[in-house]
């Protein structure tokens, strides 16, 4: 089977993290996969190009300025024409509205779309960003129309696309994680560092953490901020950390090594108001961290208070991680309960479970 999936960038997000493991898994498969990339990659975020390399039968740039540059549009087209793809599959917007437009011209391939988040839902600084995020996304809806299949990465993105265009029948299928890094054994520990991995905006409810921490106390706590962010809105977050807590906080940059930030928390916790999937805290889970994230949907279908802990608002956040210092110091028994529940639900979140679903769209005719 010939597949080129085209993307907006190759810099290191959920998206381009899964269609790097969804790659690997297709060329093992005997999939014959290229890449078309949109537009170049961002200086300031990691670039998994040298990843791709070895994977793909070719990676092609368009390097035009993102989806309103008509070379772009011709250079995909010929590419497309050229290469007589089987399937085209289509992952975040500008590649989703590039496809529709080249789909009225060229009929011979089947387009499936992957959709990995609610991307109106993510706040911006303005309210016009907002609105203008919104009426993009009323029309993209409307184009999915004429894609084959749409694949969305979870039960909550799904319902968000039916809310836009109720005429589309969107497929589950999440992401998957590798199992390799589960380890239930544990200690009592008397220091203890909190983790947030991700990208640094207000959307991660990020301004939130660092509220709470104000009121945390911090004695022999740290807190550990992986991801990349402006550096006018990093000084705005030291802004607003008080003295002395704000010694206890260490701004990272952007984590190349996951596993050893990862190796280095105790708990990972993630504020975020919307999520397509929230692929970093799953990915905490493989780690056996415990975890504490907001009661919303999808975060709260892998962590419950089963296997973690959920607040609603800063004061349950500030609850939530009182109780799971305590009991990180205290409690022995209940953490291995909820380290051995994290390790079901991450076996069910393999390889070998999801990636047949996906061959199950390919397939369909």
């Amino acid at each position: 089977m010939k597949v080129c999936h085209v993307i907006n960038t190759l810099n290191r997000g959920g998206a381009e993290t899964h269609l790097l493991e969804l790659i690997k898994e297709q060329k093992n498969k005997g999939y014959d996969i290229d890449l078309i990339v949109i537009g170049p990659d961002s200086p300031n975020v990691i670039s998994l190009q040298s990843n791709f390399i070895n994977l793909c039968t070719s990676i092609k740039r368009l390097n035009g300025p993102r989806m309103f540059n008509p070379i772009s549009y011709g250079r995909l087209y010929k590419l497309i024409n050229k290469n007589e793809y089987n399937i085209i599959h289509s992952h975040q917007p500008r590649s989703d509205f590039m496809i529709y437009f080249i789909k009225k011209f060229l009929k011979n391939f089947k387009w499936i779309v992957s959709v990995h988040g609610k991307y109106d839902t993510y706040l911006e600084n303005t309210n016009f960003s907002n609105s203008v995020k919104k009426k993009l996304m009323s029309s993209l809806a409307i184009y999915w129309e004429e894609s084959d299949s749409i694949i969305a990465i979870s039960d909550s993105v799904r319902e968000w696309i039916l809310n836009l265009n109720s005429n589309l029948n969107p497929t589950v299928i999440p992401y998957w994680v590798d199992q390799e890094n589960l380890d239930s054994n544990f200690s009592i520990r008397k220091n203890i560092s909190i983790g947030f991995l991700g990208r640094i905006n207000k959307n991660k409810g990020i301004e939130d953490l660092l509220e709470v921490f104000n009121n945390l106390d911090t004695e022999n706590i740290t807190l550990m901020i992986g991801g990349h962010s402006d550096q006018e809105y990093l000084e705005y977050l030291n802004s607003i950390s008080k003295e002395p807590k704000k010694e206890n906080i260490k701004y990272l940059g952007y984590i190349e090594n996951r596993k050893e930030f990862f190796d280095g928390i105790d708990i990972f916790i993630f504020p975020s108001f919307s999520e397509g999937l929230g692929l970093v805290l799953l990915e905490a889970m493989s780690f056996s961290k415990i975890c504490i994230t907001r009661d919303l949907p999808p975060m709260n279908k892998y962590l419950s208070l089963d296997n973690g802990y959920l607040f609603t608002d800063n004061n349950t956040m500030l609850d939530s991680l009182n109780e799971a210092i305590h009991d990180l110091r205290y409690d022995k028994n209940k953490i291995k309960s909820k380290l051995f529940n994290i390790e079901e639900v991450v076996k069910n979140a393999s390889v070998a479970s999801i990636f047949p679903l996906l061959e199950k769209v390919y397939n369909y005719e």
